[in-house]
């Protein structure tokens, strides 16, 4: 097309009487630099017209696959194998026969997912082996999402356990002209008389080595019976009666 436009100018400007005087070769150059901005001009006027192609990505389509059960065969089986192989619950080979071993391991893996373990691949169960999105289990709360707060509940102040006082005890009445032992005893010898010597006698007749009365009066048988008493737990015999002797007669 270009080469014949050319042509056809040429044929018509050296026609002409007022271009008969140039020289051919001339000519031939003016006329081809000519031709050949006409033709950068029309190219570019076809790129601005022509349309641009804008590449579009056509969305994959779904794969549909078909129910499996026992008997089944072909590329399916297989690709249900591998799957259950890859995800621990099939050891067979993979040869694309659905036998015994395969449905057992489609039962394993539909008692895994909370299915009904029949054996047969339906929908449901391809989709729980190529599901589509990943399931996101998160702890994470949403910000509208609100939680009770846990009332804090203080735990209750503990109260000492009151200790028990000593009650005020009154020190022992001490009688004017005897002696006592640190521990408040008195110290009895012959020949007193008071209220200290009766005790000493009401606890010698208790343990039977007194058998005369109970008067106060640190006499020949008060003392009798202090010997025979010191004698029985050991003690010297000496007839008064101190700390070691009372201690022997209240601990009996």
């Amino acid at each position: 097309m270009p080469v014949s436009l050319t042509t056809s100018i040429f044929h018509y400007f050296k026609s002409l009487k007022a271009y008969c005087c140039w020289k051919t070769d001339k000519f031939y150059w003016l006329l081809l630099f000519s031709s050949t901005l006409l033709l950068m001009t029309s190219d570019a006027v076809v790129a601005i017209v022509a349309p641009q192609r804008i590449a579009q990505i056509t969305p994959r389509a779904s794969i549909s696959r078909p129910t499996l059960k026992l008997g089944s065969q072909g590329q399916w089986v297989s690709e249900l194998q591998a799957a259950l192989r890859l995800l621990g619950f099939y050891s067979g080979v993979v040869d694309g026969i659905y036998k015994e071993n395969t449905a057992s391991a489609v039962s394993q893996f539909k008692r895994a997912v909370n299915l009904n373990p029949d054996g047969i691949v339906d929908a449901i169960t391809w989709q729980r082996l190529f599901p589509t999105e990943p399931i996101i289990t998160s702890t994470i709360p949403s910000p509208n999402q609100s939680f009770p707060v846990p009332t804090q509940i203080n735990p209750p102040a503990r109260v000492p356990n009151p200790q028990p006082q000593p009650r005020p005890t009154s020190p022992p009445r001490q009688i004017p002209g005897v002696q006592y032992t640190s521990q408040g005893l008195p110290i009895l010898r012959f020949g007193m008389r008071n209220s200290e010597v009766r005790k000493l006698q009401e606890r010698l007749k208790q343990l039977g080595f007194l058998a005369g009365a109970v008067d106060g009066d640190f006499g020949v048988n008060t003392e009798a019976a202090v010997k025979a008493a010191q004698q029985r737990f050991g003690l010297e015999a000496d007839g008064v009666v101190g700390g070691a002797t009372w201690e022997a007669l209240l601990r009996r």
